[in-house]
C-alpha cells in the first residue's frame, strides 16, 4: 500500500496529465528581488500566484500588494498545507530551503529554486534525491544562460564551428561589488556576506557561469579544483535590507560606520578555478578541454569588463563581459571581426521587464511547458544545482580535483 506522502504525489500528478487545461497555482516563498521576478513571470503566463511568504508581516504585505497577490503570509508551512499549490518557487537564502522542499515534495508540488540549491554538496544531493523519481518538475534558477549572447555563442561554437575544434577556454571578470564603490565608503553586511546563509561569489556567480559554460559549449563540467579568497572580513550592520537591489545601492560613510555594530564576513568574493569539460564523440570516446576561471583581475586581461575567451583550431572567439557577452569578436592571427547578436535571438527572449526579469520569464516559460508536456528548451534542474555545489565545495576547500557527475 502506498504511503500517505506517495499517495499525495500520485494524486497531484494525476491532476496534471498532458493536454489538461487546468489553471496552475503557485506560492512564492521569499519576498525579495527574485520573489518579484518569479511572481511576475508566473503571472505573465497565467499562473495564479496565491500567496507570497516571508517572515516580516509589513514587508510581505507590501510586496504582495505591489504584485497583486491576494495573500501575504508569515507562515509558509500553513500556506502550503492550506492551498496545496501546483508550484512552489523558493526565493529565500539557501539556509531556508530544505524544509520547504521537503513539504513541497510531499504535497506533490513542482518546484523552482533560486541558486544555490543548498549550503553544501551533501545537502544539495539530499534535496535532489528527495524529488528524483517522483515525476515532479524541478528548476534551478541560474538564469543568465538565457541571455541572447549565450545563445549566439552556442550557435557559433556548436553549429557553425566558427573557430574549428574547441581546445581551451579562459574566463575572467572583474568583481563589481566590493567593500564600497569608493575608498571613502563601505558596503553594509547582508546575507551575501555569510556562508551560513548561502552567500559568496561561488554560490551566486559561479552557478550562473557554469550554466552558461555548459550551454555555450554543449559540454558538461566533469571535474573542478580551485581556491577561494575572503577579501572582506567584516562589515557594518544596518537595519535589515530585504532586497538585494537596495544593498547594491547602499553606501556607508566612515562616520556612519563608526556608530554601527560590525559583523564578521566569511563569504568569498574572489576565486580562481580550473574545470574540465567533456563530451563523447560518435565512437563513445571522451574528449576533454581545460577551462580557467578567475575573478578580479580577469584572465587573460585586466580589462574592466573581463571576458570569455574560446580558443579553437581555426581562431579565437571572444565575448567581453560577465553575464552578457558584448561585444563578441572572432580573431584569426592579426585580424578581428565583430559578430553582432542576430535580432532573431534577441527577439526569442520574452520581454516584460529588464534583462534580469526577462531571464526569469524564460526559465518559467520552459518550466511550465515541461509541466504541460509541451516542447521546450532544456533548463537547469536540481541535479545541476547539486553538480555545481560539488564544484563550489571543491574550490572552497582547495582539496584537489573533485569529480562531478554528468
Amino acid at each position: 500500500m502506498l504511503s500517505e506522502c506517495a499517495q499525495i504525489v500520485c494524486a497531484s500528478a494525476e491532476t496534471q496529465k498532458p493536454g489538461m487545461s487546468k489553471k496552475l497555482r503557485a506560492i512564492v516563498v521569499g519576498a525579495g528581488w527574485s520573489a518579484e521576478g518569479h511572481t511576475k513571470a508566473f503571472q505573465h503566463y497565467g499562473v495564479e500566484v496565491l500567496a507570497i511568504c516571508a517572515r516580516k508581516p509589513e514587508v510581505v504585505q507590501k510586496v504582495a500588494n505591489g504584485l497583486g497577490v491576494p495573500e501575504a503570509s508569515t507562515d509558509w508551512r500553513e500556506s502550503l498545507l492550506k492551498h496545496r499549490p501546483d508550484i512552489v518557487a523558493l526565493t529565500t537564502p539557501a539556509v531556508l530551503r530544505t524544509e520547504v522542499i521537503e513539504l513541497a515534495v510531499k504535497l506533490g508540488c513542482h518546484i523552482i529554486s533560486e541558486k544555490p540549491l543548498a549550503l553544501t554538496a551533501v545537502e544539495a544531493e539530499y534535496i535532489y534525491n528527495l524529488i528524483k523519481g517522483t515525476g515532479l518538475k524541478h528548476g534551478f534558477a541560474a538564469t543568465h544562460l538565457y541571455d541572447p549572447s549565450v545563445a549566439y555563442v552556442r550557435e557559433l561554437l556548436t553549429q557553425q564551428h566558427l573557430i574549428g575544434e574547441l581546445t581551451a577556454i579562459d574566463i575572467g571578470y572583474s568583481r563589481r561589488i566590493s567593500s564600497g564603490t569608493s575608498s571613502k565608503t563601505v558596503k553594509p553586511w547582508n546575507w551575501m556576506s555569510s556562508l551560513a546563509h548561502g552567500g559568496g561569489a561561488l554560490n551566486n556567480g559561479l552557478t550562473h557561469r557554469l550554466g552558461m559554460l555548459e550551454r555555450m559549449t554543449g559540454m558538461k563540467v566533469v571535474s573542478a579544483v580551485g581556491e577561494a579568497k575572503t577579501a572582506i572580513r567584516q562589515a557594518p550592520v544596518v537595519p535589515e535590507i530585504r532586497d538585494f537591489r537596495e544593498w547594491r545601492r547602499r553606501e556607508i560613510t566612515p562616520e556612519e560606520a563608526s556608530k554601527l555594530e560590525w559583523r564578521v564576513c566569511d563569504a568569498e568574493w574572489d576565486y580562481s578555478a580550473f574545470f574540465k569539460l567533456a563530451t563523447s564523440d560518435t565512437a563513445g570516446r571522451e574528449n576533454t578541454i581545460l577551462v580557467t576561471m578567475r575573478t578580479n583581475p580577469g584572465v587573460p586581461t585586466r580589462a574592466p569588463t573581463g571576458g570569455w575567451y574560446f580558443y579553437g583550431t581555426r581562431g579565437t572567439l571572444v565575448g567581453r563581459g560577465g553575464h552578457i557577452l558584448s561585444p563578441i569578436t572572432k580573431h584569426v592571427a592579426e585580424t578581428s571581426e565583430a559578430l553582432p547578436v542576430p535580432q532573431t535571438l534577441a527577439d526569442a527572449l520574452p520581454r516584460i521587464g529588464d534583462d534580469i526579469q526577462n531571464k526569469w520569464v524564460a526559465l518559467v516559460r520552459d518550466f511550465l511547458a515541461d509541466i504541460a508536456d509541451r516542447p521546450h528548451d532544456p533548463y537547469l534542474t536540481f541535479r545541476d544545482g547539486w553538480r555545481y555545489q560539488i564544484a563550489i565545495d571543491a574550490i572552497r576547500t582547495s582539496s584537489g580535483w573533485a569529480e562531478i557527475p554528468t
